[in-house]
């Protein structure tokens, strides 16, 4: 016997129907903050850092102003003193061309971002000479001299670390690969930035300072930082005579 569709309590149970959508390939992706392309090469990565320098440069320009001018807002004494101002920049724009500076494998992508620095930091200061003497006085290092210390911290934070941790097994994997890696790749850049910084350490079993290898595991790599400071002051001095003198 056939079921009485006109009865409701013999109807067939009702089915959803399901529409397939084609997912489209996006051309570029957010991770953590940094703007990733297909390619992996950085472009898209370069022109969101120098967005987001550019909304906080304005940013501080607006606060300066404010500061100078504004009856309800208006303190003298803080806008009138290139410190403090300077503070302001060094919090608001600086962090944007630091943070993922590590990964911008480019040289040329370098020089982009370090020449939209400077004419920042020499808008904000009102002062249009040298570029190279503005980040001496100002005590702002070179973006690729940064970059080396960045990539030679990162490399120390990763063959120090934990055994049981992913990125000392990440670092384990690569050492056999390193003499056949690409140029320009992260692991090829790290080797070149200590070599540069610190080149007693390129081979990551020689003995390190006793400065580095007497505090303890968690504090190793700030006292590494601290002992890279002076290397690092090494090579900014030597860029300042080769670049002013």
């Amino acid at each position: 016997m056939y079921p009485d569709h006109t009865n409701p309590t013999e109807r067939p149970p009702f089915y959803p129907i399901y529409i397939s959508t084609l997912l489209q390939e996006v051309k570029q992706f957010d991770y953590l903050g940094l703007l990733l392309d297909p390619m992996v090469n950085m472009k898209a990565a370069v022109s969101s850092i120098q967005e987001k320098a550019n909304k906080a440069h304005s940013l501080v320009l607006a606060v300066s102003y404010s500061l100078r001018y504004d009856k309800h807002h208006s303190n003298p004494t803080i806008c009138s003193s290139p410190v403090e101002l300077l503070n302001l920049w060094k919090s608001c724009v600086l962090p944007h061309f630091l943070l993922y500076l590590r990964y911008i494998p480019d040289d040329t992508q370098v020089k982009t971002l370090q020449a939209s620095l400077n004419k920042s930091l020499s808008t904000t200061m009102h002062v249009y000479g040298h570029p190279t003497a503005l980040l001496s006085d100002t005590g702002i290092p070179p973006l690729s001299i940064t970059q080396n210390l960045q990539l030679a911290q990162l490399r120390f934070s990763l063959y120090s670390s934990h055994p049981s941790t992913i990125q000392h097994f990440l670092w384990c994997l690569w050492q056999p690969l390193l003499q056949t890696v690409p140029l320009d790749t992260l692991e090829d850049r790290m080797q070149n930035a200590v070599g540069r910084v610190d080149p007693p350490r390129r081979d990551p079993n020689s003995p390190m300072s006793h400065n580095v290898t007497l505090p303890k595991p968690h504090n190793k790599e700030k006292y590494y930082k601290k002992y890279l400071e002076t290397q690092y002051s090494d090579q900014w001095r030597k860029h300042l005579e080769i670049v002013l003198l």
